[in-house]
């Protein structure tokens, strides 16, 4: 993260915000391409029917990329449904999806607690009957063990699961070791699913940001946030609109074939 200290007082990590080298894979179908206007990184894509019918599961979506990616899905036409520890902001995030023509619901969840985790899944089952996409994307993992919505999935013999890693997660910092020995895991997890649940149709893949503009990365920096990042080469940061155009292509069932990568988009600041 070069020069990061330079803009304010980093207190902690958090998913999307490392720029260090490494790349296991290189999502090409994000607007990277040149520095686009303020609005134009945070226009919401058109509402289309590209995943009419689909149920998705987000965990961390009442705030930044979280809440951009379930925005997208609902325009897509997704039914959604999604957790936080936020439970009044939780309500007005779906609320506000739904008056724009969208279906989304909200549980109050903490993904720390392994229990939550689990009523959390069997509730997105129960109101929609299934399960096809999950986006593991909260700040803080649960327990470590499988993946809780594998088993939802493999019964129906199809499904997406990504998971929010890092940049760091392939790569490394003298500051916050322990955060990315965490975040070199959850890529393992993540590489280990796609091993065992190829097979029964399920494809696992997990997305890592770079920084992006979102509560999480204001708090860190004292909401102090420079419009530009220090060392990436398109002299900005990305905006949760962005990564959610990522992860929607990634969900996409014309990616059937793709499993068990990590989608650095960073801007190419791991190049």
């Amino acid at each position: 993260m070069r020069g990061a200290r330079r803009h304010g007082t980093l207190r902690r990590p958090v998913s999307c915000v490392f720029l260090s080298p490494g790349s296991t894979a290189r999502f090409l179908g994000t607007p990277f391409a040149g520095t686009p206007s303020p609005a134009a990184r945070s226009r919401q894509p058109a509402n289309n029917d590209r995943f009419a019918g689909r149920v998705v599961l987000i965990t961390g979506a009442t705030s930044g990329i979280g809440e951009a990616t379930a925005r997208a899905f609902a325009a897509g036409g997704a039914r959604v449904f999604f957790c936080g520890r936020r439970q009044a902001l939780g309500e007005q995030v779906a609320a506000s999806i739904r008056a724009a023509g969208g279906e989304a619901r909200f549980m109050q969840a903490d993904v720390r607690e392994e229990r939550e985790v689990a009523a959390f899944v069997q509730q997105c089952v129960n109101t929609y009957g299934g399960l096809d996409i999950a986006f593991n994307n909260a700040g803080i993992e649960g327990p470590e063990g499988g993946l809780p919505e594998i088993p939802v999935m493999r019964s129906r013999e199809r499904g997406v699961v990504i998971n929010t890693v890092s940049v760091l997660g392939s790569g490394g910092s003298a500051d916050w070791g322990a955060y990315s020995a965490a975040k070199h895991a959850v890529l393992g997890l993540t590489r280990a699913a796609a091993l065992a649940n190829a097979r029964h149709g399920i494809r696992v893949l997990s997305i890592s940001p770079g920084s992006t503009d979102t509560e999480l990365l204001r708090r860190m920096y004292d909401d102090d946030l420079p419009e530009s990042a220090d060392g990436n080469p398109t002299g900005r940061v990305a905006q949760p609109a962005e990564i959610a155009a990522a992860v929607l292509n990634l969900a996409a069932p014309e990616m059937s074939f793709l499993t068990g990568a990590d989608v650095q988009v960073d801007g190419a600041s791991s190049a």
